[in-house]
């Protein structure tokens, strides 16, 4: 098929989707390997509600490999933690938004949660969004976006924005998106933004799925010192040049701070929460 202008701002937007799906996640919990690296949760409820099907690895970016259970529980571990956030600040979450959903790791366990939460999602690739709508409870709606910042939501219609490993990625317009989702966001609302940091470089290893994407981009060794420290308040890593937002990004927190800060009231900064990425906790002004 002919390239079309669509695909310069969005992914697989002229494709056609051809899915096989994979039973719920309970089917798959006695064979995975990883299942104990979540014993600290209470999903079991949870679990036994979740009667709808999983996306192949290969249709949910590859997350977990073949680890399916853990695919599901990874989801209902970061669900749990933006609840918690919402119950310290008083938030109640009755209108959700996950931005960059993909398959719907996490928006799965916010539409089917017991609260009664109108879980919505969009991602710039149109088979996720296919998927999702296909596939996942009827409480969940998922939308195709793009890279320009916009999205087709009133104002003041959410009580809850999330948006893991997207501002990673956004290397134009990242103020602009900020603005749309303050915009979304009702006064006392809550985002949670995750990052890459000057942390991140430092203490990635090997073993982290970042490392090989960052360490054999050609110019490393003139960006990144011996301590892995960069110079200015961010940098962009590009590993492909055909289309926007095809990197990765690394902020200085300080800067996220200042910057950040004059769009909502940054409430909380954790550091690897739960594993690779920094993430930072923002208030809505009334």
């Amino acid at each position: 098929m002919a390239a079309i202008w669509e695909d310069m701002v969005s992914l697989n937007s002229g494709k056609e989707p051809e899915f096989n799906i994979l039973p719920p996640a309970a089917q798959h919990y006695e064979a995975d390997e990883r299942k104990k690296m979540f014993d600290h949760l209470d999903y079991r409820e949870a679990l036994a509600r979740d009667t709808w099907p999983l996306p192949e690895t290969q249709n949910r970016e590859g997350y977990y490999g073949p680890h399916h259970f853990s695919f599901w529980a990874s989801g209902f571990q970061d669900a749990k933690n933006l609840l918690d956030v919402a119950d310290k600040y008083g938030v109640q979450v009755r209108d959700y938004l996950d931005i960059g959903c993909a398959s719907g790791r996490v928006l799965r366990h916010m539409a089917l949660n017991e609260r009664g939460i109108r879980a919505v999602g969009c991602d710039i690739n149109r088979l996720h969004v296919e998927w999702c709508n296909l596939y996942l409870p009827p409480q969940a709606r998922v939308f195709h976006s793009s890279t320009i910042p916009s999205l087709p939501l009133a104002d003041n219609s959410m009580d809850l924005v999330s948006a893991f490993s997207v501002f990673t990625h956004i290397e134009a317009f990242e103020t602009a998106w900020l603005a749309e989702l303050e915009r979304v966001l009702r006064p006392g609302g809550l985002a949670w933004l995750t990052f890459h940091s000057e942390h991140t470089l430092t203490d990635m290893n090997e073993n982290w799925p970042l490392w090989k994407p960052v360490m054999n981009y050609p110019n490393i060794g003139n960006v990144l010192d011996a301590e892995r420290k960069f110079k200015g308040n961010r940098l962009v890593v590009r590993w492909q040049n055909e289309r926007s937002y095809a990197s990765n990004v690394f902020y200085k927190t300080d800067y996220l701070k200042n910057v950040w800060g004059r769009f909502f009231k940054v409430v909380e900064v954790r550091r690897r929460f739960p594993q690779f990425q920094d993430v930072m906790i923002c208030r809505k002004r009334a």
